[in-house]
């Protein structure tokens, strides 16, 4: 059994001018639009790699939450398939203005009200867990 690829990220929202609540997607190299997320680094913890990679790919800090989903999915790499794992947290953050990380990959990064997020995510996957964090998003302040 090959190795296990282990990774984090976050469905960080915030609550926009209007006070209504916004996601916040990435644009990676590919040209997909997902979820900021990114692989463990030696001893951390999922949270602490969640919150890490946030930071790293849009310069947004937030407050992480609950643990929203854990998916498995395989990847092609060093010419052998691998599982993949992604533990996505729900995250709250102040509505800033985020800045794209070119040099992590990331070629875009914007706040989207949850049904244009929805349709502007590629993975089916994804769009899964952020309709999970969407129903658990509080009530406006």
């Amino acid at each position: 059994m090959s190795e296990l690829i282990r990774a984090a990220g976050g469905v960080v929202f915030c609550y926009g001018p209007d006070r209504r609540p916004l996601i916040l997607l990435i644009c990676d190299k590919y040209g997909v639009w997902t979820l900021p997320k990114g692989h463990l680094e030696v001893g951390e913890d999922e949270a602490d790699a969640a919150i890490r990679e946030i930071v790293e790919e849009t310069g947004i800090d937030c407050q992480l939450g609950d643990l929203l989903h854990r998916m498995v999915y395989p990847v092609f790499k060093r010419g052998a398939w691998r599982d993949k794992q992604v533990a996505y947290f729900l995250a709250r953050a102040e509505h800033l203005q985020p800045s794209p990380r070119h040099d992590e990959g990331i070629t875009a990064a914007c706040w989207l009200p949850p049904g244009e997020a929805l349709s502007r995510i590629s993975y089916s996957q994804v769009r899964d867990v952020v309709r999970r964090a969407v129903a658990r998003i509080p009530p406006t302040p």
